[in-house]
């Protein structure tokens, strides 16, 4: 039912088990139940990895439900109908380019479910969202396996924010925001429900079971605590890295030095990969290409080693800089 397009079709592609989402999508999973989140992760992937159209049904079965969220079957056509209902009333909101003003859009506009399992229903616009990725639409992506791994209500959206903000660090996370984002009941605004039931739990959560590590500490407007500003940080992955040949063919160091011309001549080429998308918050390739050459100049203005890591990978893997 779920037809694969063919590699590269869209401008940044990853397989199924990634999920992508433009930055620019506002309250991605406002008002959303953990199996509604669910649900919607594993249904996007279908979306950008499927010649699906708007008025084509995304098919998730309840096998397959109960597989990637690890429960058993029994609960899963129980969660999954639930879902399947409640998901048709959700939707996501976008700053519009030409404009400024403020998209409110559903998600879905159909959705059905049977002993089967869910079938769920995208427009086309929405899938062009789900489509597209490059610099100028820039975008936030993470393991489909990894995610679906939290349980705790708000893991998910905390999760999102962080790898969303990884790149920048940290990200600021406002209880006044937050109760209309996660759409949170009125007692959460207390400071001690707010941390003990929301914060504190998938911040555990997420430092144990997903790739990233949160740390937070308060912000205050006077003498009241008004949120927190949660830190970002990707937990090492032990690896090893193949000796990558740089002008010289017995040199193993990837970081080599580029001369003025090499700087601009690359940049303006890395800006364009899709392979380092996810690295662009900015509004033009140009903008982007001024970033990326800086690092090549000099790997250590960016504070991240492995965004260096990946440009200078990219460069060797990617241009035709080793047969200059």
């Amino acid at each position: 039912m779920n037809k694969p397009i063919p590699p590269n079709e869209f401008e940044a592609h990853y397989p199924a088990d990634w999920v992508v989402i433009q930055n620019k999508i506002r309250e991605c999973f406002k008002g959303m139940s953990l199996d509604e989140k669910r649900l919607f992760i594993l249904a996007t992937p279908y979306a950008r990895t499927t010649k699906v159209k708007g008025g084509d049904c995304i098919h998730i079965s309840a096998a397959e439900f109960a597989s990637a969220c690890n429960i058993d079957i029994t609960t899963a056509y129980t969660a999954l109908e639930r879902a399947t209902d409640r998901i048709f009333n959700r939707f996501f909101s976008y700053v519009s380019s030409g404009d400024d003003k403020r998209v409110k859009v559903r998600w879905i506009y159909k959705s059905a479910y049977g002993t089967g399992g869910a079938d769920i229903y995208f427009t086309d616009d929405v899938l062009l969202l789900l489509r597209t990725f490059d610099a100028v639409n820039p975008y936030t992506k993470y393991k489909k396996e990894t995610v679906l791994k939290l349980k705790k209500e708000y893991s998910l959206d905390i999760y999102h924010l962080a790898k969303k903000a990884q790149n920048l660090g940290s990200f600021d996370f406002l209880i006044e925001e937050q109760m209309e984002e996660l759409s949170l009941p009125p007692s959460y605004v207390n400071l001690s429900n707010f941390k003990s039931r929301v914060l504190e739990p998938s911040v555990n959560e997420i430092n144990t079971q997903t790739d990233v590590t949160l740390s937070y500490e308060s912000i205050k407007k006077g003498k009241k605590i008004i949120g927190y500003k949660i830190f970002v940080k990707a937990k090492e992955v032990a690896k090893t890295v193949p000796a990558l040949k740089c002008r010289d063919k017995n040199t193993i160091d990837m970081f080599c030095k580029l001369t003025d011309a090499q700087i601009a001549k690359y940049s303006s080429t890395l800006s364009k990969l899709p392979e380092l998308s996810d690295l662009s918050n900015f509004p033009t390739y140009e903008a982007f290409a001024i970033y990326i050459g800086n690092i090549l100049r000099d790997k250590n203005n960016t504070k991240n080693p492995q965004t260096a890591e990946r440009i200078f990978k990219a460069l060797h893997e990617k241009t035709d800089f080793n047969t200059n």
